[in-house]
């Protein structure tokens, strides 16, 4: 199983590109997340950060890997 010591196979290059994917969409959130409260929205603020915020947590929930093990 898997690939030997210093040498890479495809599932190797595979795996590195879904963590690379999983960390650029964690650091994307977190940029979203942490400049929410800057946001000039006027009356719809209050309507509009509860549904970016749904949208957040359902986008990092989606993104990692909630596979029940056996």
């Amino acid at each position: 199983m898997g690939s030997e010591k210093f040498k890479l196979d495809m599932a190797d290059f595979v795996g590195v590109g879904k963590n690379a994917l999983l960390v650029g969409g964690a650091a994307a959130l977190t940029y979203v997340a942490q400049n929410l409260h800057v946001i000039e929205l006027g009356m719809w603020g209050p309507a509009i950060v509860p549904v970016v915020a749904v949208v957040l947590d359902t986008a990092i929930k989606w993104m990692k890997n909630n596979k029940k093990e056996a």
